[in-house]
């Protein structure tokens, strides 16, 4: 839907079909709403503007009804009501008014003509014709004139500037606007510029005569400066001289390259636009000499292909004779040049310059050195390398990575634009807006290819072109047949810039090709022929990464394969990685490990392809070197699919390997075995490895050791004790004690290993389990120190998910020690973790702390629908089982804190049945969840059978081994109540009676407790 309020009262629809609005109150109603769209308006606002400050008595009633008859025109949900107020819902750009007063703002700031056209188009007539009896719209409507008028005169500023012909509007203009001096001295430097000099002194006398005449005043200094300039015949107010061409399609994108470019032109008189081909160099001079007032020649230097001709074709494009017509003899064409140039300001475009880039070079600083007031603005793939010279790079258009808000990124607003050019009704939409951001992205947001991509859609959809992307250079094989031929296909624009490269530079590139996340320099020899690419816009350094565009990359990359060496350049590029893999691994478990996490996260995609290398060789030695190099890595980064996905694809090679590596083949079957499925033949095939490892003298060295040292972990049983490698020392011996810990004094040990070596993740890891020991001891204040520490480690180590799981840890401890304020704060740094982390199991553990935060701070309703959407995270798997039954012991809590038994007891019931069942045995079931239920049951039964309770705390206490003081119970204290009922001796008695029971029998007892709950009345 618009609102068109300059004009005549309009309203139109999405179909762009007029809108009938009855009644002037009415639409008196909809133009208020509309001139604040998407805002409340006050009801006495609205009232005041309708009845033009004289409500009616029943004025709340009369607005409703108007605002009745608005929703029925228009539709109900186009206008909300809100309080105190009113809101019209509509874009803010479907309102002429407000369309109008942003393009006005803009085209002012950046002096866009473009933008200042389309504001005089928007005007249909007087603004708000129909309504201006009313004050609030007489008021805007002589606003919205005087921007109108302001507008125009900074329009026709720019379009008298430009030499473009808008004699007749000035005209009329300056005679409704006789003694303003602004559109008078447009109108006479418009006149000078059409060549008609005395009409413009004739404009400047009546100009001079009607302001002493009618105000008793002169002219003003810049008037009288400009009659000066005309006396004088000064060029400058002239219709400059230039050869550019009107621009048939719109610029899209490059308004911060412009204004750059504009600014620095005020006092650089050499700039060089430097990037790759079909990166929009051209287009991008041509936008910003449009802006200048001198004059302007373009020399497109692509078609000489003679460094000698260089000055001729700058002369023959001016249109220069070499030769005078008297003079006896021609002369250097360079001196010639010089001459005319020196005469006048002059911006000379020299378009292409990089094959005659030494003969451009010459010839430019030659004459800039004798031409003082000229300017050069070169494109180029590489610098002109001149002193005074200034280099802008012009990159790539930004496209986004989500679709959200799509069409405002510079590369997807250019392929919608020029898509529609050849197909009117495309349109950009959540079905074609993923296929264009990723052809914006394939094609690395470069002009030329993405407007060769959107006119395939002629004949293929959004869909389709990507598909064919692989084969870029044949789909994007046909272009606009009047462009210049090196820009018709994609293929010409690379060939242009590969073609005189030399032999070396040509064989840098193509091993620069097969690193598809660029290189560092440890892996490029040449440091001289680096730059040269880099310098000719083949190859750009981001970092301390040197990459190709995709486009380029995918050029070198047939180049090679042609070549016949791309076997041996991609085993060079595999072996270079496992040797940064194996010596990023050994710093993995050092201080180091952030920038041994920087290096590997920056070469992720290189080593995907040394492993797709091994892969497609079938090296299977190659390939389990890689996995075990990276499998730390991809453990630290929480890579798992990754992981599986190249093991399984090197474990299927099946080659022989060393005797060395059989240990490690045997461990990464069974891992994958285990993880995808097979629980008992994965570990069989682990232990099985772990014995090869064994029957040595020690372990394997390198990458090898740590997967060995580690895989038990991950089938969810004990890990390698320390016992059974005495000679572990450091971080190895650290994380045999983590795996295989049964008290705080090895946990101790194991922190001291880690934070003597500065691993961050095994100090983190071995924190929380020493602050778990420390909340099942009931010493919450150590818990949350420990805590506080693992939550800063994972955070240096850039682990969100991690870091999220342990401040939502830090904030449970915080709230159970009664410091609301600290386990809100922990609580908010956890969120900010979740959302880096977008992973579902982290969403669930934040919000079951939430739940408990929220119960403690006594706002028990919400905390129940924290807990209802922690449940809703995650389907029914193990860890689901486990947060349904931490969630069954906040409802019960909640029921019991509620004063209500009987829900609290059918939510206990349930989870030990649902609990135990998910143990598949008695023995199976989660203790920690089993002996919480146990407390909450003598939280239950302790005010009528204090004896039971303690029966119960016991049985918990045989579970866990020792006493659960835990503290997510304190809110109800079943312990000290019942120590209270039945004082020291009798709770020890009953107590100590069932503690002594073997961890089964505690079950047992627990579940023949909630069976007889069931069975009572």
């Amino acid at each position: 839907m618009r609102v068109l309020l300059l004009g005549p009262f309009e309203v139109r629809d999405d179909e762009d079909r007029p809108i009938r609005i009855a009644g002037v109150k009415v639409r008196a109603l909809l133009a208020r709403l509309a001139m604040e769209p998407g805002r409340v308006v006050p009801a006495d606002v609205l009232a005041d503007a309708i009845w033009d400050g004289h409500p009616p008595d029943n004025g709340a009633n009369a607005l409703q009804a108007l605002v009745s008859r608005v929703r029925r025109a228009i539709g109900t949900a186009r206008v909300e009501g809100r309080a105190p107020g009113y809101r019209l819902v509509i874009d803010p750009l479907d309102v002429d008014v407000v369309r109008f007063e942003r393009l006005t703002a803009a085209g002012r700031e950046s002096s866009e003509l473009a933008a200042l056209r389309e504001t005089e188009a928007l005007w249909r007539g007087p603004a708000l014709t129909e309504l201006l009896e009313l004050r609030f719209a007489a008021d805007a409507a002589v606003r919205l004139d005087e921007l109108r008028l302001d507008a125009a005169e900074h329009r026709l500023g720019l379009e008298v500037a430009a030499g473009n012909d808008v004699l007749d509007e000035l005209r009329v203009l300056a005679e409704a606007h006789p003694l303003t001096e602004r559109i008078q001295g447009l109108l006479i430097r418009a006149l000078y510029a059409a060549g008609r000099q005395a009409d413009a002194l004739a404009a400047y006398e009546r100009t001079r005569d009607r302001l002493g005449d009618e105000l008793g005043i002169d002219p003003s200094p810049e008037l009288t400066e400009l009659h000066l300039s005309i006396l004088r015949q000064e060029p400058s107010t002239a219709r400059r001289r230039t050869n550019l061409r009107a621009q048939i399609t719109s610029f899209v994108g490059r308004e911060d390259d412009v204004a750059d470019l504009t600014e620095r032109l005020n006092t650089a008189r050499l700039i060089s636009i430097v990037g790759p081909g079909g990166a929009g160099k051209t287009r991008l001079a041509v936008e910003v000499a449009e802006r200048t007032d001198d004059a302007v020649w373009l020399v497109e230097l692509a078609a000489v292909t003679d460094p000698e001709q260089v000055a001729s074709a700058m002369l023959t494009t001016i249109g220069v004779r070499e030769v005078g017509l008297l003079d006896p003899s021609a002369g250097e064409p360079i001196d010639r040049l010089t001459e005319y140039l020196a005469q006048q300001r002059v911006l000379l475009i020299l378009d292409n310059c990089e094959h005659l880039v030494e003969a451009v070079a010459a010839l430019v600083d030659r004459l800039l050195g004798g031409c003082h007031e000229l300017r050069v603005l070169a494109t180029s793939r590489e610098p002109l390398a001149i002193d005074g010279e200034h280099i802008h790079q012009i990159r790539p258009l930004p496209w986004p990575e989500e679709v959200a808000d799509a069409e405002s990124f510079p590369a997807v607003r250019l392929f919608v634009e020029r898509a529609r050019a050849v197909r009117p009704d495309f349109a950009l939409d959540a079905s074609t807006a993923p296929a264009a951001i990723e052809i914006c992205r394939r094609l690395d947001g470069l002009p030329l290819a993405i407007e060769l991509a959107a006119a395939r859609l002629r004949a293929l959809s959004v869909g389709q072109i990507v598909a064919k992307l692989d084969d870029r250079f044949t789909l994007l094989g046909r272009g606009s047949r009047t462009a210049q031929a090196r820009h018709r296909t994609l293929r010409a624009v690379i060939e242009w810039s590969w073609a005189p490269l030399s032999q070396p530079e040509q064989e840098l590139a193509m091993w620069l090709a097969v690193f598809p996340a660029g290189a560092t320099l440890d892996a490029l020899d040449d440091l001289d022929l680096l730059t040269d690419l880099v310098d000719k816009s083949l190859v750009e350094r981001s970092g301390e990464r040197y990459r190709m565009l995709e486009t380029i990359r995918s050029y070198a990359l047939e180049r090679l394969a042609e070549s016949g060496r791309a076997p041996g350049v991609r085993e060079r590029h595999a072996r270079h990685f496992l040797r940064v893999t194996e010596s990023a691994e050994a710093e993995l478990r050092t201080a180091q490990q952030l920038g041994a996490l920087a290096r590997l996260d920056a070469e992720r995609d290189n080593i995907s392809a040394a492993l797709r290398f091994a892969v497609d060789t079938g090296d299977a030695e190659l390939g389990i070197r890689l996995i075990a190099a990276m499998f730390w890595y991809w453990t630290l980064r929480g890579i798992h699919s990754e992981r599986l996905r190249w093991t399984r694809a090197v474990l299927e090679i099946g080659s022989r390997l060393p005797d060395e590596l059989r240990a490690l083949h045997g461990v990464l079957d069974g891992l994958s075995r285990y993880e995808a499925g097979a629980i008992e033949d994965g570990m069989r095939a682990v232990t099985a490895g772990l014995e090869i490892a064994r029957g040595s003298t020690d372990l394997p060295t390198g990458p090898a050791r740590t997967v060995l040292l580690v895989a038990p972990a991950f089938l969810d049983g004990a890990g390698l004790s320390a016992s059974k490698w005495p000679a572990l020392t450091g971080w190895e011996h650290g994380m045999a004690l983590l795996l295989s810990a049964s008290n705080i004094d090895q946990l101790s040990t194991a922190r001291s290993e880690f934070e003597a070596v500065g691993d961050r993740f095994g100090l983190s890891t071995t924190l929380q389990s020493i602050a778990d020991d420390h909340m099942l001891h009931g010493d919450l204040a150590q818990a949350v120190t420990a805590l506080t520490r693992a939550a800063e480690a994972f955070e240096e180590l850039g682990s969100p998910g991690d870091a999220a799981a342990v401040c939502a840890e830090l904030a449970i401890a915080l709230a159970r020690l009664g410091e609301l304020d600290r386990a809100d704060a922990a609580l908010a740094r956890a969120r900010r973790h979740m959302r880096a982390a977008g992973e579902p199991g982290t969403a669930v553990y934040v919000r079951l702390a939430s739940a408990e935060y929220l119960l403690r701070s006594g706002d028990r309703k919400a905390a129940l629908h924290e807990l209802d959407r922690a449940e809703a995270g995650l389907a029914r798997t193990a860890f689901g089982t486990r947060v349904r039954a931490r969630s069954a012991g906040f409802r019960a809590l909640i029921a019991i804190l509620d004063d209500d038994p009987t829900a609290a007891r059918r939510v206990l019931d349930a989870a030990v049945k649902s609990s135990i069942s998910a143990g598949e045995s008695v023995s199976g079931a989660q203790p920690p969840d089993l002996a919480m239920f146990a407390h909450l049951y003598a939280a239950l039964t302790v005010r009528d059978e204090p004896t039971t309770a303690a029966h119960l705390l016991g049985a918990a206490a045989a579970m866990l081994g020792t006493a659960d003081r835990r503290g997510y119970d304190n809110l109800v204290a079943p312990a000290e109540r019942a120590g209270a009922a039945l004082g020291p001796e009798a709770f020890s008695a009953a107590f100590d009676s069932t503690a002594a029971l073997t961890p089964t029998a505690a079950v047992e007892f627990l579940l023949a407790h909630a069976t007889a709950a069931q069975q009572k009345p």
